[in-house]
């Protein structure tokens, strides 16, 4: 990510500067728009204003991102995910766990909390800026009104597709804000071509999103023999544009795994990086060099890349008019910001992409 100096920020990214410290707001915008630097913006304007402020968000390769990305703006400032903020908050007020409501410890028994917090009278001076928020649950935000925090969030309808999810309207409501959300509407990411490919997969509101200027490479779908064909082409892309940053999405950890190896084959170990939850040997992610990153689509969001390389179209097998499967693909297009590359392997191409038409999508056979 390339973060822009304050001097360069347009008209509608200084409101978000400029907002109130106090209080609670909520920023909308597509994929692409900024929300990512704008909060970052956001934290360092509030951390400058001598506020206990923390950048917050769902997961921890985002989190790493968020830290990396404006190391000048965000040394200043704590950045951490969700999960390590409420344990944290929790243990120093009570001594004890949040009250939890699974055995793997990730979902929280929100009423008992509010309630503890209530009869405790709990309260906090802390400010939350929150990327990502439609991925964090109504739950958390009620809880920050009881706590009397101040929360900026950042977050986009249309990038639902987590196992807790909360829409803008209920963000709003569960933190009191009345006035309407602050829109940041121009698409800053990604090419002219591979925005026109990811409105196809908008559920809501695509007339409002303006279409970027900026022209690019149509994006393109390959049919190809085997893994590695395709990782010897990405091997030959990389050696043609060794200045570009390059993202490989995949689905499945196995497939994430093979691609880091097919890659090591290659001569190409020092370039390349992954990130697998749980992994001590893939668990961290230095955005600042190797340049070849591998993530899944667990862990893509907020991400951004030159290149965009999604080996495993075939695994995208459900229902191509579902909700969930359009919203995986949006947020998987938008990651991208010159070029946009899909792969399969079976011999027809995914229902996902099927009625997408050819001024849109570049077909070839490897």
């Amino acid at each position: 990510m390339r973060i822009p100096s304050l001097l360069d920020l347009e008209t509608e990214q200084h409101a978000v500067v400029d907002l109130p410290f106090h209080g609670s707001h909520v920023i909308t915008g597509a994929p692409g728009s900024g929300k990512t630097v704008m909060a970052v913006y956001r934290a360092w304007a509030l951390a400058t204003a001598g506020r206990d402020v923390t950048l917050l968000t769902r997961s921890q390769p985002l989190r790493q991102y968020l830290a990396q990305i404006a190391p000048d703006l965000t040394e200043a400032l704590r950045v951490t995910t969700y999960h390590s903020w409420v344990r944290g908050f929790w243990r120093g007020r009570f001594g004890t766990d949040p009250p939890q409501t699974d055995d793997e410890g990730w979902c929280y028994d929100w009423i008992d909390m509010q309630r503890d917090c209530v009869l405790g009278e709990v309260r906090s001076t802390a400010h939350l800026v929150i990327d990502e928020g439609q991925n964090l649950p109504v739950g958390f935000y009620r809880l920050c009104r009881v706590l009397g925090v101040g929360v900026t969030v950042f977050a986009d309808e249309n990038q639902r597709i987590g196992d807790e999810e909360s829409s803008v309207s209920e963000i709003c409501r569960c933190l009191g804000v009345q006035a309407d959300p602050l829109v940041l509407r121009e698409n800053r990411r990604n090419s002219r071509e591979i925005a026109m490919l990811a409105s196809e997969f908008r559920t809501k509101d695509r007339d409002e999103v303006l279409v970027p200027t900026r022209a690019g490479r149509t994006p393109t779908v390959l049919k190809v023999p085997s893994l590695g064909y395709l990782l010897t082409g990405i091997s030959r892309y990389f050696s043609a544009h060794p200045e570009r940053s390059i993202g490989i999405v995949c689905r499945s950890t196995r497939l994430l795994r093979d691609v880091q190896r097919g890659l090591t084959d290659l001569g190409l170990a020092k370039h390349t990086q992954a990130y697998v939850y749980g992994d001590p040997h893939r668990n961290t992610v230095d955005f600042t060099s190797r340049p070849i990153r591998i993530v899944s689509t667990a862990s893509m969001k907020g991400m951004e890349f030159d290149s965009v390389f999604v080996p495993d179209l075939d695994a995208y097998t459900e229902d191509s008019t579902s909700v969930e499967a359009r919203l995986r693909l949006l947020v998987l297009c938008t990651r991208a910001r010159e070029d946009l590359h899909f792969a399969h392997r079976g011999p027809h191409e995914p229902a996902i992409l099927s009625n997408i038409p050819e001024s849109l999508l570049a077909r070839h056979t490897g």
